[in-house]
């Protein structure tokens, strides 16, 4: 990164914030899922609303699901349009909670109870996890029966988690290739893939990467596909990765350009080959590389200005 362009926005004094779950069989959670997908996508652009999916460990086959909503606007407005748009979530009046936008990100930020806004500032609150991620785009709504295949394979690992976060508003406004990120317009919702645990269970470590291997296999063909789109900043080096025999500056004639399509067009589509190009004009000697980075088309080791003297 040689410099960062941030825009400002403007938001209201005060936005609506809610955290709702619900628990039961799934027949019902799966039932509630299938009409989000014909509504949060399609909200204003002023209004959020995503998904937190999770088995309760239990015998019951239950599922968790949370919905995490945000508005730009007061709680008035956002419990009219929620009840217009999705009556069958029933959120209760007063679960829908004014604050400023700041405060909204300390509300939906997970840390202890107690903590205040300047904490988000702490990198060190959070507990210290294993987790493994994966990602999805999803551009036609899942049918019923493949969310309940889906809360099904999610029953069998209580650890495991999805999140289903709409696209749409600004996302969709931006051409594709105005930019190296270039899922926008068509994209519904995007899909994250989560298992995690904790140190004195890292001997289960293999069983939870075969638990969500097989998820990601079983849900594709409800999402992308040609190729199978994926969001870079999850980093899934299942997808393939370069080792540093093949990136680095010592290395001989190679295929890495087509070895990083692989996975550079499903995390940038059709921006991959203008990545490339624009890797190999200002870092052809690869220099800043990691095993998903842009390589460079030409060899470092063919490159005079790359060798070691």
């Amino acid at each position: 990164v040689y410099a960062w362009k941030i825009k400002i926005l403007k938001v209201p004094s005060k936005v609506t914030a809610f955290q709702v779950s619900r628990e039961g069989k799934i027949e019902n959670i799966s039932q509630l899922v299938h009409e989000w997908q014909h509504v949060g996508p399609y909200l204003d652009d002023t209004y959020y609303l995503s998904v937190f999916l999770s088995a309760i460990d239990n015998d019951k086959g239950n599922i968790s699901v949370v919905f995490k909503g945000l508005y730009l606007g007061n709680r008035f407005e956002a419990i009219s349009i929620i009840n217009r748009k999705f009556p069958n979530l029933k959120i209760r009046e007063d679960q829908y909670n004014e604050m400023s936008w700041i405060e909204s990100i300390l509300y939906f930020s997970n840390l202890r109870e107690g903590s205040t806004i300047e904490d988000l500032r702490n990198r060190y609150l959070q507990k210290k996890t294993y987790f493994k991620a994966k990602s999805d785009y999803v551009r036609a709504s899942i049918p019923l029966e493949g969310l309940k295949g889906a809360l099904n394979f999610l029953a069998k690992e209580p650890k495991g988690t999805i999140i289903m976060y709409p696209y749409g508003g600004q996302m969709a406004q931006i051409p594709s290739d105005a930019i190296a990120f270039p899922h926008r317009k068509g994209n519904l919702y995007g899909i994250q893939y989560l298992v995690s645990w904790a140190k004195e269970n890292e001997k289960n470590r293999d069983l939870y990467l075969t638990w969500i291997r097989e998820f990601y296999e079983f849900m594709a063909p409800f999402v992308s596909a040609n190729p199978r789109a994926a969001y870079v900043n999850y980093l899934d080096l299942d997808l393939g990765g370069l080792n540093d025999n093949v990136v680095g500056p010592r290395g001989g004639a190679y295929d890495a350009v087509e070895k990083g399509r692989v996975w550079g067009e499903k995390y940038f589509l059709d921006n991959y080959e203008r990545l490339v190009k624009a890797k190999t004009m200002v870092d052809p000697c690869n220099l800043f590389r990691h095993p998903q980075g842009i390589p460079p088309k030409s060899s470092p080791s063919n490159n005079k200005q790359c060798r070691n003297p």
